[in-house]
């Protein structure tokens, strides 16, 4: 595989080079460092602040694995979905009220699904409060020595109205993936699940480099319309591991394949250019801000022209395609005394605009949240729960395997009063599987109205 996708590379290479084209500088923050050593191999705007996204994730993981190193929690320990993350717009997971998930469950869709309902759940489950939490995560970065990062919530939605105070730059979070991989290395498979799998809805990871670039091993992507498409990328070749770091990209390919060219440079540098710690740091910037340019009006043009031609680039290299996943089971145990279950909102996909979220939206949402269960209406329902969201589609019958930015994500339509069969070479839980019981809710891009669904 690896020597096919070479081959593929060196010929996009010859053709560029025959056709006269040159390679365009890079006006992103693009790094890429050793994991073992610190050591930088290219660096280009990687001390520029910039807004994180869903990359904020990675530390609310960090400080949700250290809870568990310290005894706090286990990975076993339920968790209480609360109103208050039920209110979180999607990408989520849409769970009832009062329904319980693992610690262990609730990481692995914090890393495949985005979901910013689950880092609400994880937040109040280990610090008791969400700003307990976020507090724990900003004495966490110090004392990594993130020195441009702040965060103001556990998921990376930006707050608005009102200046959005979330920030960090490609080499604190390069430093953030170095410890996660030097303090947990027991929990690095958890940054390379390619799905989950949730009753009968089959997951699969945001990160389009997982299965489809040799070595490809972790960690985390992020979307908001301020910050453009981010990844933290990690990949494992002859005994060494790279963390790459791309902030801003257009589009999901074009961060994949930006992420896949660091990389290539990367393993094939001789000569490091000094230490994470020792970068210069941007002092009293203010994070670049993409709204414009990602979600504005005037741009709309060019992004629809930009989906034709993802990348512009004929000598990009291409992902190796991917047909298969091993999907790992996640459950949730229904909430006690549960009234019949009404049509939750569906989930966006990470990748796709998220609405900013208003910044009272940690109290009305919560009331929401709640009245909304006792509504005999899933419309209303629905309508209490999403902020700006995009009106749902009409559900689907049938199974479908729908292409989005050239990966495969499937859709299943919900099966009534079955169990779903594991599939074969499926992978398992271990110690802190919840038995399987019936749940509703809404997961993923066009989401069908959940009804009793077997697990």
């Amino acid at each position: 595989m690896l020597q096919t996708f070479r081959r593929r590379a060196a010929m996009w290479l010859a053709i560029a080079a025959a056709a006269g084209l040159a390679l365009p500088a890079q006006a992103q923050p693009v790094l890429v460092a050793d994991i073992a050593t610190g050591q930088v191999l290219e660096a280009n705007e990687a001390t520029t602040p910039w807004y994180p996204a869903s990359l904020t994730k990675l530390m609310s993981t960090y400080v949700v694995l250290t809870a568990v190193r310290n005894g706090k929690l286990r990975l076993d320990t339920p968790l209480i979905y609360t109103a208050r993350a039920q209110a979180e717009p999607p990408s989520k997971m849409g769970f009832q009220v009062g329904q319980t998930v693992t610690v262990d469950d609730a990481l692995k869709m914090l890393m495949v699904q985005s979901a910013n309902d689950i880092a609400f759940l994880l937040a109040e489950g280990v610090s008791g409060s969400v700003e307990g939490f976020v507090a724990d995560m900003n004495r966490t970065a110090r004392q990594l020595g993130m020195t441009n990062t702040n965060f103001v919530n556990p998921n990376g939605l930006p707050v608005r109205p009102g200046p959005d105070l979330q920030r960090t730059t490609a080499r604190d979070m390069a430093l953030l993936a170095t410890a996660l991989y030097r303090d947990f290395p027991g929990q690095a498979g958890l940054f390379s699940l390619d799905a989950i799998q949730i009753g009968d809805r089959i997951l699969r990871n945001h990160n389009g480099l997982i299965g489809r670039y040799p070595g490809a091993d972790g960690m985390k992507t992020g979307y908001v319309c301020s910050s453009g498409f981010n990844v933290v990328a990690t990949a494992s070749r002859g005994g060494r591991r790279l963390v790459a770091v791309v902030l801003g990209s257009q589009t999901p390919i074009e961060r994949s394949e930006t992420a896949i060219d660091a990389f290539e440079r990367g393993f094939a540098a001789t000569t490091a250019r000094g230490t994470l710690a020792g970068l210069p740091q941007t002092v009293g910037a203010f994070p670049v801000d993409l709204r414009e340019k990602m979600c504005g009006k005037s741009t709309a043009k060019a992004r629809a022209e930009r989906k034709l031609d993802p990348t512009g680039h004929p000598w990009r290299p291409i992902l190796m395609s991917k047909t298969q996943v091993s999907p790992v089971r996640v459950y949730a145990t229904p909430a006690p005394n549960a009234p019949a279950a009404a049509p939750k909102p569906s989930g966006l996909d990470e990748d796709a605009p998220t609405a900013f979220a208003p910044a009272a939206a940690a109290a009305t949402g919560a009331a929401a949240a709640v009245a909304g269960a006792k509504a005999t209406s899933g419309a209303a329902k629905a309508k209490s729960l999403r902020v700006d969201a995009p009106k749902k589609k009409a559900a689907k019958p049938a199974a479908k395997a729908a292409k989005k930015d050239g990966r495969v994500k499937v859709e299943l339509a919900p099966k009534t009063g079955a169990k779903a069969a594991p599939k074969t070479g499926a992978k398992t839980l271990g110690a802190g599987t919840v038995a399987p019981q019936p749940l509703s809710g809404s997961i993923g891009r066009n989401a069908q109205p959940a009804g009793p669904s077997a697990f």
